[in-house]
């Protein structure tokens, strides 16, 4: 929720509550070192597991596909609960590891009711004519 919380009150994010303990160097700017003992934003087992593959679809003349992942994450979610630390866009990327506006990261942190899930990567609007891609 853009919070800047202390360590200590973090125990919902158990064992993945500072910096260090997501195996990872640097913040989301991929150039500014974390601070090992700060906290992590975000926290949790289920943000560092973010599956982050991407995807490019092209036709058989090469030309890409348009995948809009605009509107995949619940309108809630987008409004109330997922926001940066209120820093300039900068500044937030020295502090945090990850983008936590970023609509596919908002997807992830929804966890599944049931053992066997889908996670929407984006949808195509355009007719998909038979042939390779």
């Amino acid at each position: 929720m853009g919070n800047d919380l202390p360590v200590d009150q973090l125990d919902d994010c158990d064992p993945i509550k500072r910096n260090k303990d997501l195996g990872r160097m640097f913040a989301a700017d991929d150039s500014t070192p974390l601070v090992a003992d700060e906290p992590a934003y975000p926290c949790g087992l289920v943000a560092k597991s973010f599956f982050n593959d991407t995807f490019t679809l092209k036709n058989d003349a090469g030309v890409e596909i348009d995948i809009n992942s605009d509107n995949i994450a619940w309108k809630s979610d987008v409004e109330y609960k997922f926001k940066n630390l209120p820093l300039a866009e900068a500044e937030w990327k020295k502090k945090q590891w990850h983008d936590v506006e970023d609509p596919h990261f908002i997807v992830w942190m929804r966890t599944a009711g049931l053992p066997n899930f889908r996670k929407l990567y984006g949808e195509i609007s355009e007719d998909l004519k038979q042939g390779d891609y």
